[in-house]
């Protein structure tokens, strides 16, 4: 979706996708097998790539970012909200990856729940993990989220059927993950401080 919706933390901020991301894009989500193998696979094409941002950009409901450094404006990885009901004020976030040695993963998603809660006004957000990538299942764990259910073979990979964790932040809760969040996010960007 073309919006303009930004937002800084203490270390990264996000920025919109545009068309010239394309081939940062390619590259961050082929690159590494290991680090992709749980999300679905894009074409290593950058044009095809571009198209589907010029989709992208088409579409209501669908807010796609950037995650970069604020000292840099070094691109870092990528997040996303989606599948927004309007209704209902729902919303799931996804399409997260970063670059190999990358420390914005926890200000990333202070930063997406942020977006979800504070700018989009929605009353809930979810992510869907694959139960396979355990990694990722831990850290929405520890940020305080409850796995709300287990989907049986929600995901389709390499024609292969794959049970999906879905954990679920509402406003209620919002603030409690916060306060795990942002005061990590805080100590991640000291660090970064501390080596100028």
């Amino acid at each position: 979706m073309r919006h303009d919706l930004r937002l800084e933390g203490y270390a990264f901020a996000l920025r919109p996708v545009t068309l010239e991301d394309a081939e940062f894009i390619v590259q961050v989500r082929t690159s590494d097998p290991r680090r992709v193998r749980y999300l679905h696979p894009i074409s290593p094409d950058v044009q095809a790539q571009r198209d589907w941002i010029a989709t992208y950009l088409e579409r209501e409901n669908d807010y796609y970012w950037v995650i970069e450094r604020q000292d840099t404006q070094a691109a870092e990885g990528l997040i996303g909200i989606y599948n927004l009901a309007p209704v209902e004020r729902t919303g799931e976030w996804g399409r997260w990856v970063l670059k190999p040695g990358s420390l914005a993963a926890i200000e990333s998603a202070w930063l997406v729940y942020r977006a979800g809660f504070e700018s989009l006004q929605l009353d809930s957000v979810y992510c869907l993990t694959l139960a396979n990538n355990r990694p990722v299942v831990s850290f929405h764990d520890s940020c305080g989220l409850q796995p709300v259910a287990l989907l049986k073979n929600h995901f389709q990979f390499d024609g292969q059927q794959h049970d999906a964790v879905k954990h679920l932040c509402s406003r209620a809760t919002w603030p409690a993950v916060s306060r795990r969040l942002e005061p990590q996010a805080q100590a991640i960007a000291k660090r970064f401080h501390s080596m100028k």
